[in-house]
């Protein structure tokens, strides 16, 4: 038997389960976002959603669910994203690895204040700069909302290209024990290197308990489109 590809009699439907239909087709995704200092814009490898490209009825009904954010003071953003499904995925630079514009990126980007959703990496300690934990921790108190803190610990990709497809984050293969433990030393490094910074900058300072939201450990899929 043959699958069918299509439905002829959509436009037929009431024009509310039409809208029903479209406004279930936004799932949720995790939208990857890159800072270009040198350039003061936003890039993303997330594709625009589909929904968005169907038809005038569609878009319409997508565009209550999607907004173009991260723009900057010097460019306007084609990023689409959704503050109530997507997840932002703030990825470590190769170079400097979370360097100053991670600890400003609240202050240097627009459409950041009501983030729920948001994405790191975890940084082994065999390749960590001396500033990054400090910058992650600051960077993350930027953002009151987030309710959890997925900590992206690894790749797992179905090809060669892992930027082909969407960008889903899964439960990693480790087992419980080795997680727990990773998510304690986590802890215990944020707690230690925070310190240690904010004493180098006052001395005076009282060094006040860290609020960190829930740590969540994730690895990475690109999945095939």
């Amino acid at each position: 038997m043959a699958t069918a590809t299509s439905f002829a009699l959509f436009n037929l439907l009431p024009t509310e389960l039409r809208l029903q239909i479209w406004r279930s087709s936004c799932h949720r995704r995790v939208v990857e976002v890159f800072y270009d200092s040198e350039n003061g814009r936003c890039t993303s490898t997330a594709p625009v959603p589909a929904v968005l490209h169907v038809c005038h009825e569609s878009r319409c009904e997508a565009l209550r669910v999607y907004k173009r954010s991260f723009g900057t003071a010097f460019y306007e953003s084609s990023i689409y994203f959704s503050r109530e499904l997507d997840t932002l995925y703030i990825p470590r630079p190769p170079f400097m690895g979370y360097d100053d514009s991670a600890r400003s990126f609240v202050s240097l980007i627009r459409d950041t204040d009501c983030i729920v959703n948001l994405a790191i990496d975890y940084v082994p300690p065999s390749i960590k700069r001396p500033w990054e934990t400090y910058n992650k921790y600051i960077l993350i108190q930027s953002f009151p909302f987030v309710k959890e803190v997925f900590l992206v610990t690894g790749i797992v990709a179905p090809s060669q290209d892992r930027h082909v497809g969407e960008l889903v984050l899964a439960d990693p293969t480790r087992d419980a024990p080795s997680s727990n433990q990773l998510l304690e030393d986590v802890k215990a490094s944020f707690y230690y290197e925070t310190r240690d910074q904010l004493d180098m900058l006052d001395r005076n300072a009282e060094m006040e308990p860290l609020h960190l939201p829930p740590l969540v450990l994730k690895s990475k899929i690109w999945t095939h489109p």
